[in-house]
């Protein structure tokens, strides 16, 4: 097989397949894929109804969830274990659901070591619940917010951005990561973060069909912004979420005008992993997320 470099060029050739299939993890969406590329060195390969998508990880070949139909996935996956085995390389998965992991272990019974990795499992909320805040379990967020609108009455907007406004969102971006207290919590993947945000805004042109990106102002400066789109039919997919950590009530205030503004009707919302990261784990579960995508990395033994 010869796996090409997921450029944004790939976008036409492998938005089909993402149309496959009903994933959930965020992964399974072009956007990630090309957003992160540089940090896993992702290719794909199409076959006969099916993609296989694949990257490296601390200097192994891994596989993700082949991109096919249900009824078709026991032969791709099938197909990609021979993969490994011609190259002479250990079988390698990362972010396989339960449905394959079962498959797997039926298939080819203590071939593989499963590891079930919470750090990279996606946070999905009910959508209505972050649109409305409702209930004494988000009366917090519901203070903060109210703080944030009684505040600076008169002075923020809300609105869709697009090229001319993402000078103004790396401005920010900078701004946030040399806040000391912030950058030495989060400064892993920084960098690799900065990088893919800044593919997204040059190729924006190529992928606002489906990706939208947001901000409010304050005192007609950019003070927060966000990216996101429709992961399927019934959940949205945040990728990014900044804002001025010094303006109380921000952050939870554009979390929930994006998704009452851009996607009124979706029932699910997933806001990706916490990475293991303590502080983004805590404002994860504060938002009270009605169930996670779980994740498996399966290995050969």
């Amino acid at each position: 097989m010869i796996f090409k470099e997921i450029n944004i060029n790939s976008k036409q050739e492998l938005d089909p397949y993402f149309e496959l299939v009903d994933y959930e993890a965020c992964e399974y969406c072009f956007s990630t894929l090309y957003m992160w590329q540089h940090a896993y060195n992702t290719g794909y390969y199409i076959g006969e109804d099916f993609a296989v998508i694949v990257g490296e990880y601390e200097g192994d070949s891994f596989s993700i969830q082949p991109l096919a139909r249900k009824e078709k996935l026991p032969e791709v996956i099938d197909f990609v274990v021979r993969h490994f085995e011609e190259g002479n390389k250990k079988i390698y998965l990362r972010g396989v659901n339960k449905d394959i992991v079962e498959f797997l272990k039926e298939r080819y019974p203590d071939k593989f070591e499963y590891i079930e990795e919470r750090d990279l499992f996606d946070y999905v909320y009910d959508g209505e619940s972050l649109r409305t805040l409702a209930g004494r379990k988000n009366q917090k967020k519901r203070n903060h917010i109210n703080y944030f609108l009684n505040e600076y009455e008169g002075r923020f907007e809300y609105k869709l951005l697009d090229k001319e406004n993402f000078k103004e969102c790396l401005d920010l971006m900078k701004e946030w990561t040399n806040n000391k207290e912030e950058h030495d919590e989060f400064d892993e993947g920084m960098d690799d973060e900065l990088i893919g945000i800044k593919k997204i805004f040059d190729n924006y042109d190529v992928l606002k069909d489906k990706l939208k990106v947001a901000g409010i102002y304050v005192d007609g400066k950019l003070e927060a912004f966000t990216i996101g789109e429709l992961l399927n039919k019934n959940m949205a997919l945040v990728h990014i979420e900044k804002a001025n950590p010094e303006i109380r009530g921000l952050y939870p205030y554009i979390n929930q005008q994006f998704i009452v503004n851009e996607f009124e009707d979706v029932e699910f919302v997933n806001r990706e992993e916490d990475l293991g990261i303590e502080g983004l784990r805590k404002a994860k579960l504060s938002y009270h997320p009605c169930r996670f995508v779980e994740k498996y990395t399966v290995r050969e033994a």
